[in-house]
């Protein structure tokens, strides 16, 4: 093409040139082959140029791609970090309540302790210690003397964690519950039912007691009907 365009051009000025004047063939061809050569230099280097602002281009856009994904893992880690502090908020707040419960209990003031195992529960169903609040709340109904919120709360607590390590106190403690609520063959029932299942436990001997003092009275009120 390059070519083409040169032999064009020597042509249109070989034409121009007066009939009189000489022509020096040779020099005309080498001056045209010189500037068909600048001119593929020139080319060349516009080519180079060319891809090199392509390379780039390209390298622009790869960077361009990272500081994008770069900019999403931060994001996503600055919401993972939110999350955990509201984690940890959540669960600190949820140790507190707990663990004034628990103070407000063994210090025998148990209408507050109560408030706050079931404020517990009702904020905090899923939390760590949910089984014990539920336990505990039992047993603070218990110590109160509420023995009928005893019953359904320790109830309820044996049917959601028949795998809790308080499952076998729970069972000795609804034993006391119906032994005060007049309901003495459930109390034995469960009685004896702890005494084959948790036979190693530290309060058999206590159940044990319990149960005998259950007996003379089934016995006390048989000789009394006799006798009348």
């Amino acid at each position: 093409m390059i070519q083409r365009l040169s032999l064009m051009i020597f042509l249109a000025v070989f034409a121009y040139q007066p009939a009189s004047a000489g022509i020096n063939t040779d020099k005309v061809i080498m001056d045209h082959n010189k500037k068909i050569k600048r001119l593929a230099r020139k080319n060349k280097s516009l080519i180079g140029k060319i891809e090199k602002l392509e390379q780039q281009q390209q390298q622009s856009s790869q960077k361009i791609t990272e500081l994008f994904n770069l900019m999403e893992y931060k994001k996503s880690s600055v919401v993972v970090e939110q999350t955990m502090m509201r984690v940890r908020e959540h669960n600190k707040k949820a140790k507190k309540i707990y663990t004034n419960a628990r103070s407000l209990l063994v210090t025998d003031q148990y209408d507050q302790a109560i408030v706050f195992f079931k404020q517990y529960l009702t904020v905090y169903p899923d939390s760590n210690h949910a089984s014990d609040a539920h336990y505990w709340l039992a047993k603070a109904y218990l110590a109160k003397g509420d023995h009928s919120q005893a019953k359904r709360t320790f109830m309820a607590f044996q049917q959601s964690n028949p795998l809790h390590h308080k499952y076998s106190n729970s069972l000795f403690e609804l034993a006391r519950v119906y032994v005060e609520l007049k309901q003495d063959e459930k109390a034995k029932s469960l009685l004896n039912s702890m005494l084959v299942k948790f036979p190693s436990h530290h309060s058999i001997n206590r159940a044990k007691q319990l149960l005998s003092k259950i007996a003379p009275k089934k016995l006390d009120n048989s000789e009394t009907l006799q006798s009348n």
